[in-house]
C-alpha cells in the first residue's frame, strides 16, 4: 500500500546543562512563601541554568553531536539543519549558520532559524515535514534550544521559578510505513503580543542607559524595558481557553478521538495549566506525561524535552500514536500528530553535562 510522503522522527537528544537553581537559593532570593507557592501550582522545584559563558549554540550543538555520533549520522548526510530558538548568539548572522559551521556540515546544506518561542516544536516538525515531503530534503536536523536565564531579570520573581535553559536535537528522515507526522494544527492571536514580549529589543524599542533599569511592578516582580516581561494572568487564560479549542479542533481534522492517543505531550508551562488542559481534552492520566519538576519551562525546548524524556523512560512504544501541542509567545499554539515506527531506537539519557 502507497502512503504519502512524509516525515517521521527516527531519533532525539536532550542536553541539559549541569547548574541547577533549587528552591532553597530562590527562598534566599524572594522569600520562602513566595517560592512555595509558585511551586505549589507550577510542580518546578529545580532548573537547570546554563553558565553564563554557555550559550543556546552551544547546547543545541552538543545535542546535535551527540545524537549524530550515537547514530552515527555522517555531517555531509545532512541536508536541512533548522534552529528554533529565541536565544540566538547574533541578530544576525542566523545562529543556524552558526551550528552549520561548528557541526562541519556539508555546503549544500541550508540551514535557517525559527523564532517561535513556546509554540516552536510542532511549527519546526511542520517545516521539516515539508522539506521531506517535497523531496527537497531526505534528512533534516532540527533543534529547539534556548536559554531563558539570559532574558529573564534575576529578580523577576514571577519567571525565574518557572525557567531554565535546555536544548533538544530532533532527526528527521523519510517515512517508510504507518509511522510519521500524519498531521498538523497552528494558530496565532496576533493582538495578544504584548503579553509576552522584551520591549526593548534594538529595533521598534532601541536600547538606551535607561532601557537596563530595574523596573519593580506592582506585584513586586523586578525586570527592565530589556528582559522578559509576562503577563501571567493574561497568558494563562489564553492557555486553558485555546489549546484545548485547538486540540479538539485537531483531532476532528485528524479524525482520531482523545482515546485513540497513547500520549498527549503538553509544553510544559505550569502543572495547574497542563491538568486543566488534559481534563478538558478529556485525557486520562496514563495519556499525560509531565517533565518540568527539575527543569523548568524550556521555551521553544519544552515539548521536546518532554517527548525524549517520555520515550527515554519507556513511555513511547512502537507504534504508538502521540500529540506534541505547544503554546505561548505571539499569542501562539500548535500541534503535530505523530505515529512512532515499529523500530524505534532507544533514546540516550537525557542528564548531560556540557561544558564550552
Amino acid at each position: 500500500m502507497s502512503h504519502p510522503a512524509r516525515a517521521t522522527i527516527t531519533a532525539m537528544h536532550l542536553c541539559l546543562p549541569p547548574g541547577k537553581l533549587g528552591q532553597a537559593e530562590l527562598a534566599e532570593r524572594f522569600g520562602e512563601k513566595a517560592v512555595a507557592d509558585i511551586a505549589k501550582l507550577s510542580s518546578v522545584t529545580e532548573r537547570r541554568i546554563a553558565a553564563p559563558e554557555v550559550t543556546s549554540v552551544d547546547l543545541a550543538e552538543c545535542a546535535a553531536r551527540r545524537l549524530m555520533a550515537e547514530h552515527a549520522i555522517a555531517p555531509e548526510s545532512i541536508d536541512f539543519v533548522i534552529f528554533a530558538t529565541l536565544t540566538g548568539d547574533y541578530q544576525t548572522p542566523a545562529s543556524a549558520c552558526v551550528l552549520h559551521g561548528r557541526l562541519g556540515l556539508s555546503k549544500q546544506c541550508g540551514a535557517f532559524d525559527i523564532g517561535m518561542a513556546c509554540s516552536a516544536f510542532p511549527y519546526g516538525l511542520s517545516v521539516a515535514n515539508g522539506l521531506i515531503a517535497t523531496g527537497v530534503a531526505k534528512r533534516v536536523l532540527l533543534i529547539n534550544a534556548d536559554t531563558m536565564s539570559k532574558i529573564i531579570h534575576p529578580q523577576d520573581r514571577g519567571l525565574v521559578p518557572l525557567h531554565g535553559d535546555g536544548a533538544v536535537a530532533t532527526l528527521l528522515e523519510p517515512a517508510t510505513g504507518e509511522e510519521g507526522l500524519l498531521g498538523f494544527e497552528v494558530g496565532t492571536d496576533g493582538s495578544g503580543v504584548e503579553h509576552l514580549v522584551m520591549p526593548a529589543s534594538g529595533a521598534r524599542q532601541p536600547r538606551t542607559a535607561q532601557t537596563c533599569l530595574p523596573i519593580t511592578d506592582s506585584s513586586g516582580s523586578v525586570r527592565s524595558e530589556e528582559t522578559l516581561h509576562m503577563n501571567g494572568p493574561a497568558v494563562f487564560q489564553f492557555s486553558i481557553r485555546e489549546v484545548p479549542v485547538m486540540l479538539k479542533r485537531a483531532f476532528e481534522k485528524w479524525g482520531i478521538g482523545p482515546a485513540d492517543l497513547d500520549l498527549l505531550v503538553l509544553h510544559q508551562a505550569n502543572r495547574m495549566m497542563l491538568d486543566l488542559i488534559y481534563k478538558k481534552v478529556g485525557l486520562g492520566p496514563e495519556q499525560q506525561f509531565f517533565y518540568m519538576e527539575k527543569i523548568g519551562n524550556l521555551s521553544g525546548a519544552s515539548s521536546p524535552a518532554v517527548l525524549a524524556e517520555a520515550w527515554r523512560e519507556g513511555r513511547l512504544k512502537p507504534g504508538s500514536l502521540v500529540a506534541v501541542a505547544a503554546f505561548g509567545a505571539g499569542l501562539s499554539w500548535s500541534a503535530a500528530l505523530l505515529r512512532l515506527p515499529e523500530n524505534l531506537p532507544a533514546c540516550p539519557q537525557s542528564e548531560i553535562d556540557y561544558r564550552v
